[in-house]
């Protein structure tokens, strides 16, 4: 059935050279110059009625309204993969990712100077969260805000990180990561913390950190339970 469309063409393609010649000589006369151009089996078009011909332009119309059969092309309902194991990183990745993420919770802790050792100067962060009717609202910081806040506050902040998907592609990875947050020992908040991390001669670095801040059971505590002396 592939070949019909080029059958069809080719019926078609010697009839428009016909044409011309049909209004000059009588139905089966034939002409000798078409011999040039068209093989011996479609020389009979010449002396075919015209109703014929108009059926073979309508066959050729259809032909060429059909669509291309593109092997390369998914076909229709074929479900797109979901597999991003392509985007897993190796073990010293991943170990070297959460390193300079766990330097941000680290700096918390109290060693400010930490953050300019993790983070990109320009590095964007912002806190999320949703209020009680409903509304989102977001505050972005920098690392200088951040820095003052570590200096300037009188308790110990700490922040976990738990069941981290980590996801590398070339210079740039993704850490997806459920976390907990605790200040002076009291629980705050928790949430979902979105780090985005380049690849420099330096290591990597933190280009952006996003957060959500909620509470149970919106989101999770860390599997070990509360923090030493909290």
């Amino acid at each position: 059935m592939a070949a019909v469309p080029f059958i069809v063409r080719g019926l078609v393609f010697c009839t428009a050279l016909t044409l011309p010649r049909l209004t000059q000589y009588p139905l089966g006369s034939g002409d000798r110059t078409m011999h040039r151009h068209c093989s011996t089996s479609f020389l009979s078009a010449a002396a075919m009625p015209s109703q014929i011909v108009i059926m073979l332009v309508f066959l050729s119309t259809l032909s060429a309204c059909q669509p291309a059969n593109n092997e390369d092309e998914p076909s229709a309902g074929m479900a797109l993969s979901n597999d991003l194991s392509t985007f897993a990183p190796t073990d010293i990745q991943r170990a070297e990712i959460l390193a300079t993420v766990q330097g941000v919770f680290d700096a918390l802790g109290g060693d400010a100077a930490k953050l300019s050792a993790v983070m990109m100067p320009d590095v964007i962060m912002r806190s999320n969260s949703v209020e009680e009717d409903g509304t989102v609202t977001s505050s972005t910081s920098t690392v200088e805000g951040l820095r003052d806040r570590i200096v300037s506050s009188g308790s110990i902040m700490v922040e976990r990180m738990f069941d981290s998907r980590v996801m590398v592609s070339g210079p740039i990875a993704t850490v997806w990561t459920p976390y907990d947050f605790y200040t002076g020992g009291a629980f705050s908040h928790c949430g979902i913390d979105v780090v985005t991390l380049l690849q420099t001669q330096e290591g990597w670095r933190i280009m952006s950190l996003d957060w959500s801040r909620q509470q149970p059971p919106d989101c999770q505590l860390h599997p070990d339970g509360p923090p030493q002396g909290s």
